[in-house]
């Protein structure tokens, strides 16, 4: 087989469209067509690229031979009846990066012979609903309290919540990770298999921190739903309610974010002359609680604070807003991204895989550069990022 063919039939087998591919690869979209029609060859360079796009190695693109790639089985929960996502490259890096990490955990893991913290058997299960969101909340505020101090986090108290949300999770082996994705392609996805730990990725290029939060428990729904359907995972964007499964995950988040005693006593710190105005109500009772305005739009009007005509004014005003407009804040949920470079690798690769990583390198079960290779972390943040992990790990897991 040409190259020619083994190009064009990779990408077709990726469904990836040619000017995604173009853009990824930094080829234009004509050169590229020329490539894959045989009327040029490729660069080294620019295979390298490609192959970097499809996630394979160029060696293998270079063969001759049609690799053998698997039958992308994520899910699109965007649309109304959810279906395999057709997603771009630059999508897909984060999708084979979390894989990897997932992988690489799940196998350290076994081999130290690990085992999660003797409390995680109490932590409320089931199909998500309001009520297991009230007692998971319960929980995690009892948790939190007691650890707080010894995590020594930092922040405003939604990024703190993050953090302590996170690390509270990946004690429990779901691996979370938060980073830059394109934000037209999804918020958030969830990785799941029964044979290796679970894993969230949450968007960065979020418009809000409190979106961010909202999308990290969503997809928690989605993996308490995958114990049940057993989904491999998928892509979804809690903002656009296509679907049942979308409308359950959000109401679960709503209720873990926003008890509803909780969230009734934020309605009644705001005066009548703000609930007078949807858009002044809006805006109060999100200052006073975790939820997004969004969110916090639509859960006024679940409890019958505002009606249905006052959301839909109020949700038409905010589509002609700008993106700067709509931005809460300039920093990230997560409280990871700004200061100290390992902090916000750790913030990006996750907790459990950075901590794993400390121990089987203590244990010379693997070295320092298969921790760069496995889940990217140079080898000159490590020393910090494995000081790190292991203090607040070991804090979490008590």
């Amino acid at each position: 087989m040409t190259l020619a063919n083994v190009l064009r039939q990779v990408r077709d087998n990726r469904h990836f469209d040619l000017a995604s591919v173009a853009r990824f690869a930094q080829i234009s979209p004509a050169r590229l067509k020329e490539i894959e029609s045989g009327v040029r060859e490729p660069s080294f360079k620019q295979l390298q690229r490609l192959a970097e796009a499809y996630g394979v190695p160029d060696y293998i693109l270079g063969a001759g031979g049609l690799p053998n790639l698997p039958e992308q089985q994520i899910l699109d929960f965007r649309k109304r009846a959810p279906r395999p996502a057709r997603l771009s490259p630059e999508a897909m890096q984060r999708i084979w990066a979390t894989e990897q990490a997932v992988v690489f955990t799940t196998q350290i893991w076994g081999a130290l012979e690990l085992a999660l913290p003797s409390w995680s058997k109490e932590v409320p299960t089931g199909k998500p609903n309001t009520k297991i969101a009230g007692l998971l909340r319960h929980y995690f505020d009892d948790w939190f309290a007691e650890r707080r101090a010894g995590l020594q986090l930092s922040g405003t108290a939604d990024q703190t919540f993050f953090a302590g949300l996170r690390i509270f999770l990946e004690a429990l082996g779901i691996i979370v990770r938060v980073n830059d994705a394109p934000a037209d392609e999804f918020l958030g996805f969830f990785l799941a298999d029964r044979e290796s730990f679970g894993s969230i990725f949450v968007n960065r290029r979020t418009l809000a921190p409190k979106a961010q939060l909202f999308t990290l428990v969503h997809e928690v729904a989605h993996l308490m739903i995958n114990a049940n359907d057993g989904a491999r995972g998928g892509v979804s964007d809690p903002f656009k309610l296509n679907n049942q499964i979308e409308q359950t995950c959000n109401r679960f988040a709503a209720e873990f974010l926003a008890p509803d005693e909780i969230f009734r006593a934020a309605v009644e710190l705001v005066g009548r002359s703000d609930r007078a105005d949807v858009f002044r109500f809006v805006d109060s009772v999100a200052q006073h609680s975790l939820l997004s305005k969004f969110a916090t739009a639509i859960r006024l009007r679940e409890t019958d604070y505002i009606t249905q005509e006052q959301l839909v004014r109020w949700t038409a005003a905010r589509a002609t807003m700008t993106r700067k407009q709509l931005k809460d804040e300039e920093s990230d949920a997560s409280g990871e991204t700004f200061g100290a470079p390992h902090a916000k690798r750790i913030g990006e690769v996750g907790y459990l895989p950075t901590y794993v990583a400390k121990v089987a390198v203590e244990k010379k079960l693997i070295d320092f550069a298969d921790v760069t290779a496995s889940i990217s972390i140079s080898r000159g943040l490590q020393d910090r990022a494995f000081s790190l992990a292991a203090r607040r790990m070991e804090v979490a897991v008590r």
